[in-house]
């Protein structure tokens, strides 16, 4: 052991190097380690406070639907603690309610509260079906995968149900939303003349299908080995087996069946079915994966499964991803480990002109040991941060600041070696001249980041995902400057400088010209600073005071969440309740060709194209949806605000639509809840009157520069 008069735990590491090497060793490798296996998500893990009310009532007007659920669903929850907003729609058919609960209160217990209120009311329609109750969960998007070709929309379907149950039982894969198009139904169309020949009526057919089309229990059968239970399977699946369902029989024993009387048609429920994926028929599967999943996973899942099925679809038919969304988690992934290996680089570079390349070496390791460690600390319980976007983007945000001490901490050391000679104690008296400074000003950037960690209420998991990755990586910087970067520099033997060596010449040059601003010019400026430290202090606040006033007076903005472009923005459309099937898909056809108008001008203007696929799909009878996933990011001639602006002002008047809305970036679209940028909230007693109000309000805002997608609930 090296012998030293220093004491503490800074010497202590300095005098055990293996110590050193091996609490180094145990980071780095348990940071690798950990970072296989922490889960990858897209985003962090997060809970919902919404609470969503849905309650189907078939046939009924908005006004019905108004009248009947929508009004006694206020008037229950009037008053209800934990309700911060409540949010309802009358739409044909349904009434959706949209509940946000208070930060304070658990959403939990206001669902139970919800639910009792809501059972509680007797006077809604008898044919209103049970309200569905549910609090909003957090599911990861995965992949969005569009079944499309040359293929009938029925055996489309019909492929898509096959595909859809072999995903389903893929292992890893547990949520996979199948959006079909319009539901089976099997039509039966009577025959008046064929009722009288038989002399049926309409109650006949009804029973027959019902007792005939159906599975009961046939009772047990005891035996000596136990019971045997019998069943009775005669449910009707086809269109054939409908028309097999006896209904008469006649005197000379001959039987007359369904199909005798009636026509029966095996298809699709009433509606316009119109799903296209780059002009071609369409299905589209999601992907999800719950909360406690790795989205990489379920990917290579995915991936596999697609490799594999692409020799078993029939000719013409692709079964192909639209969206990744793990292509993005690994493009920031591999945008991470790319600036921490450069900005390694760099600093190296960087120290090696004012210090010794071994030096510059060990101060540049601080870089992979913080991030390792913090990576080692992820997973642990009270943390549980996960790989994703928003840690990811905290990795990036503290690459600049966890080599900071380690610099302060080997010049200082460096300077103590010129100055005194290379030993041990040397080297440990330099890092203490430095270590409380250099730890207290690593802690204020801790302390200014806790809060983050601290925080509550749904958005908190983003905050604590930023603030925990970044107070972990500075305090394993704190653990490397002080415990393990001691050690390197104490063992670097101390090599006679050859003035031949350009490094040394060119280190020397600059060495010069740093001295010589240290003394000429940084030293008196801070010698005057002292002397007029009352000017100084003026100075500050004179400063301060402009910079607010800036803020004050709008020459600086504030935003408080950025706009992020979307990879693949979507134009939603809604047209007004009286609104046919085809006039809501004319509409739609009018605005896809707005996009490929669009796209062909940019293609011309820029040589490159914007938008790589497009989906059109029929929502519903008002309503539609364009999604398109562009390009790769580095081959758009274009940012998506720039695009979805191209397309506003080339969009032409659209008769009978109600709202339209252009998703162009991240954190757009809320479910029906979405306020918008800006909202205005009109309260009246006389609907007339309102929509009349908001119809001005509308034009007048129409009016104003950068205002666009303006619409009402109305």
């Amino acid at each position: 052991m090296v012998q030293s008069t220093e004491k503490g735990l800074i010497a202590w590491f300095a005098r055990n190097p293996v110590a050193a090497n091996l609490l180094m060793v145990i980071i780095i490798v348990g940071g690798i380690l950990s970072a296989l296996s922490i889960r990858k998500q897209a985003f962090p893990q997060f809970e919902s406070n919404w609470l969503s009310v849905q309650a189907v009532y078939p046939g009924a007007a908005p006004q019905e639907v108004e009248e009947g659920i929508t009004i006694k669903i206020e008037e229950s929850l009037q008053g209800l603690e934990g309700i911060k907003r409540l949010i309802t729609y009358s739409n044909r058919s349904f009434s959706q309610s949209w509940i946000e609960v208070d930060e304070n209160y658990d959403s939990q217990e206001v669902l139970d509260e919800v639910k009792m209120q809501i059972d509680s009311i007797s006077s809604f329609p008898a044919e209103m079906e049970r309200p569905n109750i549910r609090r909003e969960k957090f599911t990861q998007e995965v992949m969005i995968l569009a079944l499309y070709g040359d293929m009938s929309n029925y055996d489309l379907k019909e492929l898509g149900n096959k595909l859809h149950d072999e995903m389903r039982a893929l292992p890893q894969v547990n949520l996979v939303n199948f959006n079909s198009g319009l539901d089976y139904e099997i039509s039966i169309e009577v025959s008046p003349d064929k009722l009288r020949e038989y002399g049926l009526t309409f109650r006949d057919i009804a029973s027959a299908v019902r007792n005939f089309s159906a599975n009961m229990s046939a009772g047990q059968i005891r035996s000596d080995n136990g019971y045997i239970s019998m069943r009775v399977e005669k449910q009707a699946y086809r269109g054939g087996e409908f028309e097999r369902l006896p209904l008469l029989t006649l005197e000379d024993g001959a039987q007359v069946f369904l199909g005798d009387v009636a026509t029966i048609q095996d298809g699709f429920e009433e509606g316009l079915q119109y799903s296209k994926y780059n002009g071609k028929n369409s299905l589209i599967f999601e992907v999800r994966a719950s909360k406690d999943q790795d989205v990489t996973r379920v990917a290579d899942v995915m991936d596999a499964y697609l490799e594999r099925k692409k020799s078993e679809l029939p000719e013409g038919v692709t079964l192909a991803p639209m969206i990744d969304i793990t292509y993005y988690l690994e493009g920031r992934l591999d945008m991470m480990i790319e600036n921490m290996i450069w900005g390694g680089i760099l600093v190296m570079l960087m120290l090696a002109l004012f210090l010794r390349i071994r030096l510059a070496f060990w101060v540049m390791m601080g870089l992979p040991v913080s991030f390792l460690g913090a990576f080692l600390m992820m997973p642990v319980g009270f943390l549980d941060v996960t790989i994703n976007l928003a840690s990811l983007f905290a990795f990036i945000l503290v690459l600049g600041i966890v080599v900071d001490d380690a610099i302060v901490v080997g010049e200082s050391a460096h300077a103590e070696i010129e100055k005194h000679g290379h030993s041990l104690d040397n080297v440990v008296r330099g890092v203490k001249r430095v270590a409380v400074p250099a730890t207290f000003g690593v802690l204020t950037t801790i302390a200014a980041f806790l809060p983050q960690t601290l925080a509550s209420g749904p958005g908190a998991a983003f905050s604590k995902a930023i603030g925990g990755v970044i107070i972990l990586c500075l305090l394993f910087s704190l653990v490397e400057s002080k415990l393990i970067l001691p050690a390197h520099l104490a063992a670097m033997k101390n090599r006679p400088v050859n003035p031949r060596n350009p490094l040394h010449r060119l280190r020397n040059k600059i060495d010069g010209g740093l001295q010589y601003f240290i003394e000429r010019v940084y030293r008196p400026a801070v010698q005057r600073c002292i002397h007029y430290r009352y000017t100084v202090i003026v100075g500050f606040f004179g400063i301060l005071i402009v910079s607010a006033g800036l803020f004050a007076g709008g020459l600086i903005k504030f935003v408080a969440n950025p706009k992020i472009p979307h990879d693949f923005p979507s134009i939603n459309i809604e047209m007004n309740l009286a609104s046919s099937e085809t006039a809501t898909l004319d509409t739609a056809k009018k605005v896809e060709r707005v996009v490929m108008d669009v796209e062909k001008v940019i293609e011309q203007q820029y040589g490159m194209p914007m938008v790589k696929d497009i989906s059109l799909n029929m929502q519903g009878r008002t309503n539609a949806r364009l999604m398109m996933v562009l390009v790769e990011p580095h081959l758009r001639p274009i940012d998506t605000f720039a695009l979805s602006a191209l397309w506003r002002d080339n969009m032409p008047p659209l008769p009978g639509m109600k709202s339209m809305t252009i998703n162009d970036s991240i954190m757009n679209g809320g479910g029906g809840r979405d306020d918008g940028d800006i909202s205005f909230r009109l309260e009246g007693n006389d609907a007339a009157e309102l929509k009349e109000v908001a119809g001005k309000l509308k034009e007048k805002l129409a009016t104003l520069n950068g205002v666009g997608d303006i619409n009402d609930s109305m």
